[in-house]
């Protein structure tokens, strides 16, 4: 598990990359049923409540809690592989979110996924790639339209 004083508590935007073993039906509130296949995903989000980045990225990470956000249902049929992170008061997980859509083999695996209160007309703040993703090719992508720094945190992978 990842060290969670790794984590600032100032606010910031993250991407959650996890992996999907194997296909599964989820059900995701009320957005319904969803096959998610094979590959790896990235949730887009921000954090700017109490404790920042630390408190919302090690609630995902831990898995705990009420089912509240869309995240919560993929989390427990997923693992974490990484959390790239910036700390910034500018809110960029949809810059973030709409960039990685863009980029080849990306699609929407749930339209409106985590996006139920975006502005920005994003189709969904869940990016998918069959397969394997390039991760070193979307941490460059992020860190290119990112105007801070990005950190990234691996927790221990379990197979």
């Amino acid at each position: 598990m990842i060290s969670l004083p790794d984590l600032p508590v100032s606010p910031g935007t993250y991407a959650l990359h996890l992996l999907v073993s194997r296909a599964r039906l989820i059900g995701i509130g009320r957005l319904g049923q969803y096959r998610v296949p094979i590959g790896d995903y990235f949730y887009l989000g921000s954090a700017r409540g109490a404790g920042g980045l630390r408190a919302r990225v090690g609630r995902h990470l831990r898995g705990d809690g009420a089912l509240h956000w869309h995240i919560d249902t993929l989390r427990a049929a997923a693992e974490v592989r990484e959390v790239f992170y910036t700390v910034t008061d500018i809110p960029l997980e949809c810059l973030w979110s709409q960039t990685l859509a863009q980029l080849p083999e990306a699609f929407i695996p749930v339209p409106h996924f985590g996006a139920g209160d975006c502005r920005s007309g994003c189709a969904a703040h869940l990016i998918a790639f069959p397969l394997r993703a390039n991760i070193a090719h979307v941490a460059h992508t992020l860190a290119a339209i990112t105007p801070a720094p990005i950190g990234s945190l691996r927790p221990p992978l379990t197979r």
